[in-house]
């Protein structure tokens, strides 16, 4: 039996449409790291595809339709967008969620729960973990997730209270930790529930760096007190269990 390689830096939720593609294979190529990159809109997918045509290893695709598209053009449309998009060849459905930041607007929440609920569907039809958003939402959207447990659920950036993130973890959903944030009290109790990212291009210390998923290994383990050795392990073994279908090379 061959051991596994621990020894990779995983950013569980980025958006490298943004990045110049010569930069994310010279960073896969001198880093050991394994990476999801989302979708927000059609052309951001449109975009990841050519990304996609580099087949750079170890570099996965979550493809969906963020909430801020019901504000932009019209429900339908948003549907019709999501029939155009390649299921099939994604590893996750996002970023997909609630925004409840952009508008107070009622209508507009009522479409972005339809949309939200819809892409649920597209990632439980093809067995796929999801990515989600929930600004300013974070109770609607713990509420609606609840009908959906039978799914993997990534709750990234999450900003919910120390209740809603206790709520989380029962729930048996995953919350990824973005340079250390936020702070979970009980983290030793739900390790196995942890994975980490960088939601490139989002700065941090006013850098925007492919290469930032090292560093917020390094702000996780010195925030938590654990080696970096101990959290690639435990971040790899979550990882490959939200994501037993992806060939790790």
């Amino acid at each position: 039996m061959v051991d596994k390689d621990y020894n990779y830096f995983i950013d569980a939720h980025n958006h490298y449409n943004e990045a110049n593609i010569n930069e994310i294979e010279n960073s896969f190529k001198n880093n050991k790291l394994i990476a999801v990159t989302c979708s927000v809109d059609f052309k951001s997918y449109e975009e990841l595809l050519k990304l996609k045509s580099k087949n750079i290893n170890n570099l996965f695709f979550a493809y969906g339709l963020y909430p801020e598209e019901v504000i932009k053009k019209t429900l339908s449309d948003c549907y019709k967008d999501l029939e155009k998009i390649d299921f099939t060849k994604a590893s996750a459905i996002g970023e997909i969620g609630l925004d409840y930041k952009i508008t107070k607007n009622k209508i507009k929440r009522d479409e972005q729960k339809k949309l939200f609920e819809k892409q649920l569907e597209i990632a439980k039809n093809y067995n796929l973990p999801v990515e989600i958003h929930s600004r300013y939402a974070t109770k609607p959207v713990l509420e609606i997730l609840k009908s959906w447990t039978d799914i993997e659920i990534i709750l990234h950036w999450f900003t919910g209270n120390e209740n809603e993130i206790e709520q989380a973890f029962d729930l048996g959903f995953n919350i990824t930790q973005r340079f250390g944030f936020p702070l979970i009290k009980n983290i030793k109790e739900h390790l196995n529930q942890i994975l980490i990212e960088t939601d490139y291009p989002v700065p941090y210390n006013n850098k925007q760096e492919i290469e930032g998923i090292i560093e917020s290994y390094n702000v996780f383990c010195k925030k938590y007190n654990f080696t970096v050795d101990k959290t690639k392990k435990i971040i790899y073994n979550n990882f490959t269990r939200i994501f037993p279908k992806l060939k790790i090379k």
